[in-house]
């Protein structure tokens, strides 16, 4: 009788680059939820007590990006980050001839935006919706926070946010061997 000759070993569904990926999609996402919820505490001035305090609101993350974020960047920054004041600055071209770029603060836009970017490309990842297009997107936020650090400079800001597009870069070399995903893409 024949030998039978041993078939290919069979590979496990779930291996170490799954659970690589998972624990990277996890950290990644809770890191985003809360960089977002915190973006919803603001310095408050307590009406009854007459006491600034820190309290948790939807509508603080309009103080905090134009307070902490947007007024932080603007003083600091050694380049204007608005299209038109970095013509005039850099180019020096007219005020008045910038035309369109006039009124287009996109440096206040993405301050404005930035918790609901956070909070929902966050949540997407913990509860594992559409992995790969969060990950695209909570890198591509993370290297537009680095460019506004890289503006004011903040070199320790910069390290780490750094350390976080590595690390989504990873998880999306791994995001094939996703498996506890609720959407494949």
């Amino acid at each position: 009788m024949a030998e039978i000759e041993e078939s290919a070993e069979i590979k496990p569904v779930i291996t170490e680059a799954t659970w690589g990926f998972l624990f990277l999609r996890l950290w990644i996402g809770f890191r985003m939820l809360f960089a977002g919820a915190e973006k919803f505490y603001a310095k408050v001035l307590d009406e009854d007590t007459g006491i600034e305090e820190y309290k948790f609101a939807w509508g603080h993350a309009k103080i905090t990006a134009e307070d902490n974020i947007h007024k932080v960047v603007a003083d600091n920054a050694f380049l204007p980050l608005n299209p038109k004041e970095f013509c005039v600055a850099v180019f020096g071209a007219d005020p008045e001839k910038v035309g369109f770029l006039g009124g287009l603060k996109f440096d206040l836009w993405f301050a404005m935006s930035l918790p609901y970017l956070l909070l929902v490309f966050g949540a997407f990842l913990v509860v594992g919706i559409l992995p790969r297009t969060s990950l695209f997107m909570a890198g591509i936020t993370f290297m537009l926070l680095s460019v506004g650090l890289m503006s004011m400079p903040d070199n320790e800001g910069i390290a780490a946010l750094g350390i976080h597009v590595g690390l989504v870069a990873v998880a999306l070399c791994l995001v094939k061997q996703a498996r506890f995903n609720l959407t494949k893409y």
